[in-house]
């Protein structure tokens, strides 16, 4: 019961009770009077009251009304007022209603009670009704302030999100496949929007460049500086790539510095440029972990490969142009190699028992990782391998970046094929030839030449390719495990439409079974819109073969 000091029951002046209330406030109380004088009390003041009987009506209203706050005396038949309060904080749609526990007991023990079953305040009988009012107007002030901290954080959150997914967009996991290396990303930010950078550039003459950035701190700005970084890198690339990394970090260099007016914010960069020609690849390192190098299937130190360059991009101390031509260094493309870019949160994962830094660890694991053809994407399995040895990647952002070179005694058959469908068959008629030939079981063989056949008469019949057009084809086989990239610039398919109409002669053809015929043959097949062309990549394991 809700009691009253005999001073106070008499009807106060305004000025005694002068605050003014704004908020929906429910009553709880099993006495008629009590809730009676405490609606007239509340609503004098500005108040929307309503009132309960007991503890299951009062859940029942929460429940409906949301009020933003609620008034529990705590003696009460059935349910007592603690009762109601743990159970208004165990379900989800009232547990962030503030509770004020009205209470005549005096002792500290029924008053910690109350606090440890989630109320955020008391008022001891018999009260004096401006205390109960400055109370309830500090309750319904928090839960104001509360709110709208509420509403700001799932607008950031909502920003964030879609700031996430924009940024995502611009940073692209897309592998890339030329005809010497194969390119596969990794990229897991810590938060919505992250701190990387990193770009795969097609430069004329067959050069190629990649890079990866790391933008000091994190949140906003680092992420909007990587983006920035982004779309600086790949101009600069463009315009200065013929001359060097050194030349085109030297421009990154000086736009930092000028368009980014704070010394907390720079950035540690690895860039690479591959020139098909000489197969080689020049490299410059600004501030920026060292790469690792598996060759032949075993670590190699880069020794000054990994310290040339010096300090990070947008540096703010030192000359604009800090990088030279004798910073740069050269990595053999040799074949049969694998080249792993990063960002320290890889390097930094700690463990979660030890705390352990990852650090040679993640080395010995990609070393690994790169001996296993069945994962096409070695960035991908790096990740999920230290995740498995309970490293904690997420707790910073991470980007890693696996070049695969290619041994050319690997690479079975490479052909440019025109659009036509007997040099499609005699193509599929090669390409069984070409694995048999390095052991590959003759069932397996058989649909690889099926996988190759069903491909190419879909391009013939279904891409939009021209008469006069072609596409790309590779085939590798590394032991048992046979690898099929096919990339075209015929029209982008909508495939989910094109597997759920695949018996629609008119929209397929009669070839139109391809589809899920190739997705039956193979272990793995993925497929990529990458600008303007098709690409298409096929793994097939030959069980049969030891």
């Amino acid at each position: 019961m809700i009691s009253v000091s005999k001073d106070n029951m008499q009807d106060l002046p305004t000025s005694r009770l002068a605050q003014q209330l704004s908020g929906r406030v429910l009553v709880v109380d099993d006495e008629l009077p009590n809730r009676l004088y405490l609606r007239k009390l509340l609503e004098a003041r500005g108040c929307e009251v309503s009132d309960a009987v007991d503890g299951l009506t009062a859940c029942d209203i929460a429940v409906r009304q949301a009020p933003d706050l609620i008034l529990v005396d705590v003696i009460m038949p059935g349910m007592n007022g603690f009762e109601l309060c743990d159970l208004l904080r165990k379900e989800p749609r009232t547990s962030h209603i503030p509770v004020i526990m009205v209470t005549a007991k005096s002792k500290i023990e029924d008053i910690e009670t109350g606090f440890e079953l989630g109320a955020m305040d008391y008022i001891r009988k018999p009260f004096n009704p401006r205390e109960l009012v400055l109370r309830v107007g500090n309750a319904l002030a928090l839960k104001k302030s509360n709110d709208e901290i509420t509403i700001w954080n799932k607008r950031v959150s909502r920003d964030l999100s879609l700031a996430g997914a924009i940024q995502r967009s611009l940073f692209s996991d897309i592998p890339h496949f030329s005809h010497r290396f194969e390119v596969r990303i990794a990229y897991e930010p810590c938060m919505d929007v992250g701190g990387d950078a990193f770009d795969i550039i097609s430069l004329p003459n067959g050069k190629h460049a990649v890079y990866v950035a790391d933008v000091s701190g994190h949140g906003v700005a680092p992420a909007m500086i990587s983006s920035l970084l982004k779309a600086t890198a790949s101009e600069m690339i463009h315009r200065y790539a013929d001359r060097g990394p050194a030349a085109v970090c030297n421009a990154l260099n000086m736009m930092f510095r000028r368009r980014i007016d704070n010394p907390s914010y720079f950035a540690t960069l690895f860039m690479a440029i591959h020139d098909a020609e000489t197969l080689e690849w020049r490299c410059m390192n600004c501030g920026h972990p060292n790469p690792v190098l598996i060759r032949d299937g075993e670590y190699v130190s880069l020794g000054r490969e990994g310290e040339g360059g010096g300090a990070p991009v947008g540096f703010p101390f030192g000359p604009e142009r800090p990088y030279t031509e004798e910073d740069e260094v050269v990595i053999q493309d040799e074949g049969n190699s694998f080249l792993l870019l990063y960002t320290d949160g890889l390097m930094e994962a700690r463990h979660r028992e030890s705390g352990e830094e990852c650090g040679d660890f993640m080395k010995k694991t990609y070393q690994k990782v790169v001996s296993q053809p069945e994962h096409p994407n070695k960035a991908v399995r790096l990740l999920r391998e230290l995740e498995g040895f309970d490293f904690d990647i997420a707790a910073d952002d991470c980007t890693a970046i696996s070049i695969h070179m290619l041994d050319p005694r690997r690479i079975v058959l490479e052909q440019t094929v025109p659009r036509n469908i007997y040099l499609v068959s005699e193509v599929a008629r090669q390409s069984e030839a070409a694995v048999t030939a390095v052991g590959i079981s003759a069932n397996t063989a058989a649909m690889l030449r099926l996988l190759v056949m069903e491909l190419g008469a879909n391009l013939v019949d279904h891409s939009g390719l021209g008469e006069e057009d072609s596409f790309w084809l590779q085939i590798r086989v590394d032991g048992k495990t046979c690898q099929l990239v096919l990339r075209d610039e015929g029209a982008e398919w909508d495939l989910e439409e094109a597997l759920n109409r695949e018996l629609d002669d008119s929209y397929m053809g009669e070839r139109g079974r391809g589809l899920a015929i190739t997705n039956t043959i193979t272990d793995r097949i993925e497929r990529y819109r990458i600008q303007t062309q098709n690409l298409t990549y096929c793994t097939i394991v030959d069980e049969e073969r030891d």
